[in-house]
C-alpha cells in the first residue's frame, strides 16, 4: 500500500487533534488483517481523541512497511538470495517507512499532550513510557535507513507555517535524544501492583498484551542494539548505556525456548498476526513481495548454503543448521542445490511463487527448468501466523556475544560469550520451530512442517563451523557476526545494518551489488521539503544519496 502523505502541511487548516485524526483515518484505510485491532479508534470524534486510542493506532502500526523493499534491495545486498531478474525499481519501494513514521510520530506527539493536560497525567505514566518506547524503535529505524531525518520540528504541522517544513536534524543528537528518552521509559515503567493506579489498556495494547515488564526487556534490547550500533562511533554515548545494561543487569528476553506463539511474542517484539485477527487477508506483506514481478524467481543463494550445508550433496545430508528446514525448500526435483550469488547460474522462466488466483506451488517435478532451491512456499504464504520481529531474543544475545568477545564497555570474556552465543544459536531455532509448530492455518499441508530432530540443536552447537574456539579471537568474533545475520535472515533491516556496521558477514567475492549505505529520500520531500531537503543531498540523485553513509558506519 503506497500513501503519499505530505505531513508537513496536511494540517494547514485544522487544529492539532483535527490534523492527527486525519492521519488516522488515512492509515485506518490500509489496515486489512488488523483491522480487529484498530477499532477503538475507527469511528472516533476529534472531540473524543484520547491517549488510549491514539497509542491504539502506534500499535497497529508498529510494522507498516513495504516488504518488497526486503525481497527487492535488502536481501541481495546482503548476499542473502540468489536472484536472477535485473535491478529493481527501488525508488518505487523506499516511501513506505517514512511516509508511515511521521503520521505516528504526530500521533505520539499529541498523546503525550493530551496526558499533560489531562487530570491525571501521573495515571498515564506507563501508556507515555510505552508510547516513547514504540517511537523510539521506529525513529532508530529511520535513522538507520534514511540517515539524518526531520525529527525535532516534525510532526507538529497544526502548529502553523513555520513547522510546514522541518529541518534535517543532525544524527548524533537524535540518537543522544531518542536513547535518553528509552533510558528514561524504562526506568519508570510500573509493573504487577504498583501498576493498579494506572490507566488500563486493554485490547488497544495490542503489541504486548499489556505485559509491562516485556516492555521493559524491549526497550533495553532496544538500548542495547544501538548501544553497540554506536560503540565505534560514540563510545561516550554507548559505553555507559552497554555498563547500565549489562553491568547493572537490566532485563532483557532470556529464556531460549517458547511454550507458545504467545511466549514468542513476549520475548521477540514485533506483530503477529495470529495473535491480533482470526481471519486476515493473505493477499499482503511477505507474500506479495515474493509474488511480485519485478522481484520473483527469488533463490536459496549459495553464500548462505555455504553457512547451513557443510557439503553440497543434493539430498541436503550436509545440512548442519536446523533452520535451513524451515527458511528454504528443495527443488521442484526434490534436490538441495542454491544458486550462484553472483548469477553466474541463471534459472528458467517458472516461478515458484505463482501469482494466481489460488496462489498454489507447483507440484513437485512440474516445473522442468526450476533448478535451484527456493524460499519455503509455505513460510512466505502463511499470513495467518508469520511474525514480523523488529528485535528477536537471538539478536540481544548475540549482541551480547559480541559485547563480551570484543571487550566493548565491559571486560571480554571468552565463557561469557560462548554463553551468549549459544544462547542465540537456540533461542533462534526454538522461535522458529515453535512458529511452525504453533500456526493454526492451513497454509501448511499435513505432513509439510518440518519438526526440530531429536540431537538435532545440540549437535548445531558443536558443530565445528559453528562453535567457539579458545583462542581463536578473530574466528569467533566472524562466526559470531555470521549467525547474528542469519538469524536477521527475516529482519532484513537488521541484516543490513550488520553488513553495513561489521563488514563482516559473509558474501560472495565475485558478487558486487549497488552500493546502499542508506536510503535515498522520497521523491516527495525534493518538492515539499525542498529547501532542506538541497542541503542535505545538494541535489544528488538517488543513486548518489544512497552511496552516503549513516552516522555509524565505518
Amino acid at each position: 500500500m503506497k500513501r503519499n502523505l505530505n505531513t508537513y502541511s496536511i494540517n494547514k487548516r485544522t487544529g492539532i487533534a483535527t490534523g492527527v485524526l486525519a492521519l488516522l483515518l488515512s492509515a485506518s484505510s490500509c489496515t486489512k488483517d488488523f483491522e480487529k485491532i484498530n477499532t477503538p479508534y475507527k469511528d472516533v470524534a476529534v472531540s473524543t481523541a484520547s491517549p488510549v486510542a491514539v497509542f491504539n493506532q502506534l500499535a497497529r502500526n508498529a510494522t507498516n512497511e513495504d516488504y518488497t523493499l526486503y525481497t527487492g534491495l535488502f536481501m541481495p545486498i546482503t548476499n542473502q538470495q540468489g536472484v536472477q531478474n535485473v535491478s529493481i525499481p527501488y525508488t518505487n519501494y523506499i516511501s513506505s517507512f517514512w511516509n508511515n513514521y511521521y503520521p505516528d510520530l504526530a500521533n505520539y506527539k499529541l498523546l503525550v499532550q493530551l496526558i499533560n493536560a489531562s487530570a491525571s497525567p501521573a495515571a498515564y505514566n506507563n501508556l507515555k513510557s510505552i508510547a516513547t518506547i514504540m517511537i523510539a524503535s521506529k525513529t532508530l529505524s529511520m535513522l538507520d535507513r534514511y540517515g539524518s531525518i526531520p525529527y525535532s520540528k516534525a510532526g507538529v504541522g497544526a502548529s502553523g507555517p513555520a513547522a510546514y517544513q522541518p529541518a534535517y536534524d543532525d544524527e548524533a543528537s537524535v540518537y543522544t535524544s531518542v536513547l535518553g528518552d528509552l533510558a528514561t521509559a524504562v526506568n519508570t515503567i510500573k509493573s504487577g501492583a504498583a501498576a493498579s493506579d494506572q490507566i488500563q489498556l486493554g485490547s488497544s495494547e495490542s503489541f504486548l498484551n499489556n505485559n509491562y515488564d516485556s516492555w521493559v526487556k524491549f526497550g533495553n534490547a532496544l538500548r542495547l542494539r544501538y548501544a553497540v550500533r554506536l560503540f565505534a562511533k560514540n563510545a561516550g554515548l554507548a559505553t555507559p548505556i552497554i555498563t547500565d545494561i549489562i553491568g547493572g543487569n537490566k532485563p532483557l528476553p532470556s529464556t531460549t525456548s517458547y511454550a507458545s506463539m504467545e511466549d514468542m511474542r513476549q520475548n521477540n517484539y514485533g506483530t503477529y498476526p495470529q495473535l491480533l485477527s482470526t481471519n486476515p487477508s493473505y493477499g499482503d506483506r511477505f507474500w506479495y513481495a515474493f509474488r511480485e514481478v519485478s522481484v520473483t524467481n527469488i533463490r536459496l543463494s549459495s553464500n548462505v548454503w555455504n553457512q547451513i550445508s557443510a557439503t553440497n550433496a543434493t539430498d541436503g545430508s550436509g545440512i548442519y543448521d536446523p533452520r535451513a528446514f524451515v527458511w528454504f525448500m528443495p527443488n521442484n526435483a526434490g534436490k538441495w542445490v542454491a544458486q550462484a550469488q553472483d548469477k553466474s547460474q541463471p534459472e528458467g522462466s517458472s516461478s515458484l511463487y505463482p501469482n494466481t488466483s489460488s496462489n498454489a506451488p507447483a507440484p513437485p517435478n512440474t516445473l522442468t527448468d526450476n533448478k535451484f532451491s527456493g524460499f519455503n512456499f509455505y513460510l512466505v504464504r502463511d499470513f495467518l501466523a508469520f511474525p514480523y520481529v523488529t528485535i528477536s531474543e537471538a539478536d540481544v544475545h548475540f549482541l551480547k556475544a559480541e559485547i563480551y568477545a570484543r571487550g566493548m564497555g565491559v571486560a571480554a570474556d571468552f565463557t561469557k560469550a560462548t554463553q551468549e552465543y549459544n544462547a542465540g544459536l537456540t533461542a533462534s531455532v526454538n522461535f522458529w520451530y515453535t512458529y511452525v509448530a504453533t500456526t493454526n492455518g492451513g497454509i501448511w499441508p499435513a505432513g509439510s512442517k518440518p519438526t526440530l530432530a531429536t540431537g538435532a540443536l545440540a549437535a548445531f552447537l558443536a558443530n565445528p563451523n559453528v562453535a567457539l574456539v579458545v583462542g581463536d579471537n578473530t574466528g569467533n568474533l566472524k562466526k559470531i557476526i555470521t549467525q547474528a545475520w542469519l538469524a536477521a535472515l527475516w529482519e532484513s533491516p537488521e541484516a543490513w545494518a550488520i553488513v553495513r556496521r561489521t563488514g563482516l558477514a559473509p558474501k560472495d567475492p565475485n558478487y558486487s551489488p549497488q552500493v546502499f549505505n542508506k536510503l535515498p529520500y522520497p521523491n516527495d520531500e525534493a518538492v515539499n521539503n525542498k529547501d532542506n531537503w538541497m542541503k542535505m543531498t545538494n541535489g544528488a540523485n538517488p543513486d548518489d544519496q544512497a552511496k552516503t553513509k549513516v552516522y555509524w558506519m565505518p
